[in-house]
């Protein structure tokens, strides 16, 4: 006997669940190993660490050194980003754009649930992409809610030119980059109606 396959909730409940702590997993690694904030807490047990890597603010100023994973275009850098993608609203002042960003990411979250649970069992393409923006939303939300920053860490550059460079990313990021890429990949329920439509005219006998 086969296995029946999974329910939608408990794929989006398994899938969120893994990419939101992969995601904080990443963004501690990201202070374990491009700052100095678990030496300077004298953090030595993995709870200490944890407790560190919350509730230690502002690190940009004990940071290492870049690490180059490939020279010519690729290292890893700890950023602090209090504005959306792109460095996006830092002009705000911190506790309008603290506001503004729980707002959007409650909306959002809201949304994609609402749009989630119209879906059907067998639409698993939607469900893993709407299981990814919204894991990344959380996990980007996640740091704001603690730091009222968004640490990245992933940095792509020109070949051999650190100075001419993609903003600095995370894990979440590249989540709702992926998920909504796919979201517009997707050909929809219309497009998809109209192919079976053609399908069926083709296949129906002449007059």
């Amino acid at each position: 006997m086969t296995r029946p396959a999974p329910s939608k909730w408990a794929l989006l409940a398994l899938s969120f669940a893994v990419l939101v702590l992969l995601d904080q997993w990443t963004k501690y690694l990201a202070v374990e190993r491009l700052t100095f904030a678990f030496e300077r807490a004298e953090a030595r047990a993995a709870g200490e660490k944890v407790r560190a890597f919350y509730g230690m603010r502002h690190l940009e100023r004990i940071a290492r050194e870049p690490y180059v994973v490939w020279k010519p275009v690729w290292r890893m850098n700890y950023v602090e980003n209090p504005g959306a993608a792109w460095g996006l609203f830092r002009g705000m002042s911190e506790g309008l754009r603290n506001a503004f960003f729980t707002a959007i990411s409650l909306g959002a979250v809201v949304f994609i649930l609402l749009y989630y649970r119209k879906l059907e069992e067998r639409q698993r393409y939607l469900q893993v992409a709407l299981a990814f923006v919204i894991s990344g939303a959380v996990g980007n939300f996640i740091d704001r809610v603690a730091r009222r920053y968004v640490i990245d860490f992933i940095e792509w550059h020109w070949w051999n030119r650190p100075d001419i460079r993609w903003p600095t990313f995370n894990l979440a990021d590249s989540l709702i980059v992926v998920g909504v890429a796919l979201l517009v990949l997707h050909p929809g329920p219309k497009r998809a109606g109209a192919a079976a439509a053609a399908g069926n005219e083709k296949g129906a006998p002449g007059v």
